[in-house]
């Protein structure tokens, strides 16, 4: 099974995918810009020194061009300096002797009026030079300059790379910070309506809060409020409809067994038999759906029950019972706490267990409640001092219509029912013998609350 697709990691994903080629195309316009601008600065020092060595060129007559002595600067007079200059008139070519031994007759020339361009210098150097052509005295001077760019190029390029690198710091913070406003603005609203869920199956609250939320989410929470009273309301008409339901069954089988019991049939023994077999077995039938239409299991929104004194009322009634009346029934209850079940489940399935043990009971019926490790989970114990039953029978007299001794009353589906509501709680149930009693013991565990179905 795909795991669920993350809400954050997808906003995570389309924010890279917008600010990668944002932060590329910003870092490549400022890598541009910040080369540009070292180039033109230099160029503008070169031309600068173009001018200055013009100034310097003496030309008399027809003869060659000479330079003014004592007026050069000192970096084009030491050796490798990283400050060249070459000017040529005609076949005249002057050179500094800042370039030492190199090869100045390599150089590029060009009649061009302006050029820049790189250039391979001595020791290795790398080179910008300008090149120029004046008009002097009637004749043509083009004068070379060349400045050494290495140690300049080698700060460009570090700042380049600390722009890039604060560029990706950039970057991870705004994701960062993109990560904190969706935990604070969009997730923590929707674990918020999370816990609230929690505290509708905890039977905390009976609906969503719809005004601390933003209002894009009021429509979905909303609607879950809408389909909690649609469940609320169809549970309560269920509800209603199997009670009215047994009341108007329970007239008419009633009138059939009387009948059954006339002086009409009383010549007719086998067909009397049949009729009255039939007639409690619609009876048993109709027992058994409307008890499991009774079962409501774990609702959504429902309300805490008060077990303590729901168990006691249900003992009394128990007491009253007249197959009772002659049984001891002991309880054993713990300081009254309030689980998290339907109240009619609740009744249900203790009154069934209680029912079961005081059918087979001989004197004694014991129910014991227990809270586990002091939280919401609880264990309930009904016991009795009957025959008991054989532990290879434990399975089947959990089945509907399954009786351990046809000549006790009843249809075979109290324990059955009690299966049912335990198994929708997802507590678990568990047959043994009485080992105080001697009889039957059911023991049933209820969790904290059970999970989803």
């Amino acid at each position: 099974m795909n795991a669920a697709p993350s809400l954050q990691k997808r906003l995570a994903m389309a924010l890279v995918a917008i600010l990668v080629p944002v932060f590329l195309g910003q870092w490549w316009f400022m890598s541009v810009a910040v080369e540009r601008v070292h180039a033109e600065h230099v160029a503008s020092r070169l031309a600068h020194d173009a001018e200055a060595l013009l100034a310097v060129v003496v030309v008399e007559g027809s003869g060659p061009i000479r330079l003014l002595a004592g007026r050069l600067e000192q970096i084009h007079v030491r050796p490798w300096s990283g400050h060249y200059f070459r000017i040529q008139e005609g076949d005249t070519v002057l050179w500094s002797r800042s370039w030492w031994d190199f090869d100045v007759s390599s150089l590029a020339s060009t009649e061009a009026e302006e050029t820049i361009h790189a250039l391979a210098g001595p020791n290795g150097q790398s080179l910008l030079g300008l090149q120029r052509t004046f008009h002097k005295a009637g004749r043509v001077v083009r004068i070379l300059v060349a400045e050494e760019i290495g140690l300049s190029t080698q700060t460009v390029r570090a700042i380049q790379w600390w722009h890039a690198g604060i560029a990706l710091l950039a970057l991870v913070a705004v994701l960062w910070l993109q990560r904190v406003v969706v935990q604070r603005v969009l997730l923590d609203p929707i674990r918020r309506v999370t816990v609230e869920v929690g505290q509708l199956e905890q039977g905390m609250r009976s609906h969503l809060d719809a005004v601390s939320v933003f209002v894009e989410i009021v429509p979905f929470v909303t609607e879950i409020n809408r389909l909690l009273g649609v469940l609320t309301a169809r549970l309560l008409r269920s509800r209603q409809a199997s009670a009215n339901l047994a009341h108007a069954i329970k007239t008419p089988l009633a009138l059939l067994m009387q009948w059954t019991q006339g002086d009409e049939l009383a010549g007719h023994v086998a067909l009397q038999q049949k009729m009255q077999y039939q007639i409690a077995t619609v009876s048993a039938l109709t027992s058994r759906v409307l008890k499991r239409m009774r079962v409501a299991g774990p609702v959504v929104g429902g309300v805490r029950v008060d077990l303590v004194a729901e168990l006691t009322t249900l003992v009394e009634m128990m007491r009253q019972m007249p197959h009772a009346r002659v049984l001891q029934i002991e309880t054993v209850f713990p300081e009254p706490f309030h689980p998290r079940m339907d109240r009619e489940d609740l009744l249900e399935l203790v009154g069934n267990l209680l029912d079961n043990g005081c059918k087979w009971a001989r004197h004694r019926v014991r129910c014991v409640v227990e809270r586990v490790d002091g939280g919401e989970g609880w264990v309930v114990r009904v016991e009795d001092d009957g025959p008991g039953c054989p532990v290879e029978h434990y399975a089947s007299i959990l089945a509907y219509g399954a009786r351990g001794d046809f000549s006790v009353p009843g249809h075979g589906i109290g324990l059955a029912v009690v299966q049912e509501i335990v198994s929708s709680y997802h507590g678990t149930l568990t047959l043994e013998r009485s080992v105080d009693l001697g009889g039957l013991a059911v023991v049933i565990l209820m969790d904290s609350f059970p999970p989803p179905s």
